[in-house]
């Protein structure tokens, strides 16, 4: 095979944008994530008519978290191998057998380690489909790519729990269906992925510690993202059962969340083009603790939930997308693929901590359950700023006068 016609890693300052990756990257994530979102409610609803415990189901999800967590140990191992793409064909070829055995096996043991495995497989598609997509993509649009690949995801995970209804909870037509679909997709990824003129570079285990060491702001702010984001779609909707509202109105609420990150995102993408990326970061910190703090003091059944859910995820989901934005501009190379693999990490943890966390200070504090959110947002939006000594033009005149 002619080595010459192999994709190179990209260096953190390419100046020009693969477009067919970033399509494949995009289209693909969006179709993938419409299989997650249907399969992540799915399964919580199958164990409760089952009759497990809320402690079953939570545990059971952290399975997933920890399947996500520790298949970062692999990856250097897998990008030595493989290409990106295909890397990224077997995770999902991997997710579709692992959708399918949910549709075979009943046992609670089983789900346990199937649920296990498929965070294996879905940290593979993700830690390569960002380092490939921040690879393939030059600075001057990193951020409005960021951004459509954040509004492609929460589509997705918008678009999934609507078919649940659809396919039922019955005779594991809905895992089948989300088998059917993500095969489709690691056919035509595998197929697009053929014409990609760029791949991120190739790293070690060690790469890992060396980005932590380079990058622990960074690391904060994906941890941040996924501490506010288990905790939100795990506990907002007990949130506002508690305070009065409907399970209808609570469902409902989620889906308002969804549709905030999914408008929000490519207009956030257009800013962090244009202005200091950790200033769009602290801005969504500070917005995050804002509307949690919001949603804390307003009635369950007052309208304000409703605007004030969207601008919480619209925010909350925005700290994510800054990060993928600097990620790319500031590293390249094997540091790309190790940094995509630290935030996958990063994001386990805030994703287990948040609800325990929360839920520690709901039991303390009734009706508290946002108030970490509110004291990590605020209190992360204060380092951000003193930590990378930000000064906004309007501050600095404010000051100079």
């Amino acid at each position: 095979m002619d080595q010459t016609a192999q994709p190179q890693p990209s260096p953190p300052a390419t100046t020009l944008t693969d477009w067919n990756s970033v399509a494949v990257v995009v289209l693909g994530i969006t179709v993938f994530a419409i299989a997650q979102g249907l399969t992540y409610p799915l399964i919580s609803l199958l164990l409760a008519e089952r009759g497990a415990s809320d402690l079953v189901v939570g545990l059971n999800a952290t399975a997933f978290m920890l399947g996500l967590g520790l298949s970062v140990l692999t990856v250097p191992h897998l990008s030595r191998r493989l290409r990106a793409g295909q890397v990224i064909v077997a995770g999902l070829l991997g997710t579709a057998a692992i959708l399918s055995a949910f549709a075979i096996f009943d046992s609670l043991a089983a789900w346990f380690v199937l649920r296990f495995a498929l965070g294996f497989c879905v940290n593979a598609i993700y830690v390569f489909g960002e380092a490939w997509l921040n690879a393939a993509t030059a600075d001057r649009v990193r951020g409005r790519v960021a951004g459509l690949y954040g509004a492609g995801m929460t589509a997705g995970f918008v678009i999934g729990p609507m078919m649940i209804p659809l396919l039922g909870t019955e005779n594991g037509l809905a895992f089948a269906a989300c088998a059917v679909i993500v095969s489709l997709v690691a056919f035509f990824f595998a197929q697009l992925s053929r014409r990609a003129k760029v791949e991120p570079g190739k790293f070690q285990l060690s790469d890992l510690p060396r980005f932590a060491r380079a990058a622990p702001l960074l690391l904060f702010l994906v941890l941040a993202f996924g501490f506010t984001d288990a905790l939100a779609l795990a506990l907002a909707p007990l949130h506002l059962t508690a305070g009065g509202a409907s399970v209808n109105a609570a469902a409902t609420f989620v889906a308002v969340m969804h549709v905030g990150m999914f408008v929000a995102q490519p207009l956030l993408g257009i800013l962090l083009d244009m202005r200091d990326r950790w200033l769009i970061a602290a801005a969504c910190l500070f917005a995050t603790g804002l509307s949690f703090g919001a949603l804390l003091l307003v009635p369950a059944t007052s309208w304000l939930v409703w605007p004030l859910g969207a601008i919480a995820g619209a925010a909350f989901f925005g700290i994510y997308t800054c990060a993928l934005s600097i990620l790319g501009r500031d590293y390249g190379g094997p540091l790309l693929v190790a940094g995509a693999s630290a935030f996958s990490v990063a994001y386990a943890v805030g994703g287990m901590a948040g609800p325990a966390v929360s839920g520690v200070a709901s039991t303390l504090l009734p009706g508290a359950a946002f108030l970490p959110v509110v004291v990590m947002g605020l209190a992360g939006a204060a380092i951000v700023i003193q930590r990378r000594k930000i000064r906004p033009r309007w501050l600095a005149r404010w000051l100079d006068r």
